[in-house]
């Protein structure tokens, strides 16, 4: 069980990193050629995986094409596209900071579509991660927060990934009963991919492509072999074995990853609000995974 928790805080790390990284491929590819050259990856080294993992490509029943069409659906195209256009128009600061409302969003569904009791100090462990949070984004001074105005376009669309994921997060707690986490990731990847590729060529990919910087190449494989092929295995296995609330919980350390990203290779400055803030989010795990 300790592995699961140390595989889940690694994904997580990954998602953090996943601003930064989105942000430099972004400017080169456009939101619709980032997502699908991410996946692209994605789905090739999973497929692989799955490949060497059961010495052959599985055949899919009717039931589980219908699954990993959803999850792709859900957590490939809706999440990433909503995620990278948003993070064209606002600050990933701000960005991280709605994102790290989905363990309420997901709890909320997960008491609703399966029965999962919420207790009084799960709600408190919650309360306090997304405290932790935001006291890591807004830096200790909760009026940039109010500074930043009203809701844009980006504001908008980083509401849409965030929904989109609660959704995904719930469809992947039923579709784990019909096949196992390798290949429901593989094949949902590979969905998500293949509908992807059209609003890419829509967007000009192969001239965006022609002039992109090394920089938005790397960005795009350490996305794609990171926070998707390892990351879609290891979330799955966590909402299989310690359950979604549990599992979301724990994601909302992405945004004290961005911020200790953003320390260590932009040159930013651990400040004593980012202290404070990531540890009232491990107080929350940790109140949140009491019996």
């Amino acid at each position: 069980m300790r592995l699961t928790y140390l595989k889940l805080i690694i994904t997580v790390f990954f998602w953090g990193s996943n601003f930064a990284a989105g942000k430099i491929a972004v400017q080169s590819f456009g939101p619709y050629s980032t997502a699908f050259l991410r996946f692209s990856v994605g789905a090739t080294i999973l497929m692989i995986m799955l490949y060497n993992n059961e010495k052959k490509l599985p055949k899919l029943t009717v039931n589980q094409w219908k699954w990993a069409i959803v999850s792709g659906v859900l957590g490939v195209v809706l999440y990433n596209l909503s995620f990278f256009i948003g993070i064209q128009y606002m600050p990933t600061v701000r960005a991280s900071l709605i994102v790290a409302f989905s363990p309420i969003t997901i709890t909320l569904g997960s008491a609703m579509f399966f029965g999962e009791k919420v207790t009084v100090l799960k709600w408190l462990g919650i309360l306090v991660s997304i405290a932790g949070a935001m006291l890591v984004i807004v830096r200790g001074d909760f009026h940039n927060l109010l500074a930043q105005g009203t809701w844009g376009i980006g504001e908008w669309f980083i509401l849409g990934a965030v929904i989109s994921w609660t959704a995904y997060t719930l469809v992947g707690k039923l579709a784990l009963k019909a096949m196992p986490a390798l290949t429901l990731s593989a094949f949902s990847a590979l969905v998500g991919c293949i509908l992807l590729f059209f609003p890419a060529l829509q967007s000009n990919i192969f001239e965006r492509m022609a002039v992109a910087p090394w920089q938005a190449y790397l960005a795009v494989i350490y996305m794609g072999a990171a926070a998707t092929a390892l990351g879609f295995i290891w979330y799955y296995e966590a909402v299989r074995l310690i359950g979604v609330t549990k599992s979301a919980i724990i994601g909302n350390l992405t945004p004290v990853f961005a911020v200790l990203i953003a320390v260590s290779f932009l040159g930013e400055k651990l400040t004593i609000p980012t202290i404070i803030g990531g540890s009232l989010v491990l107080l929350g795990i940790l109140l949140t995974n009491r019996k």
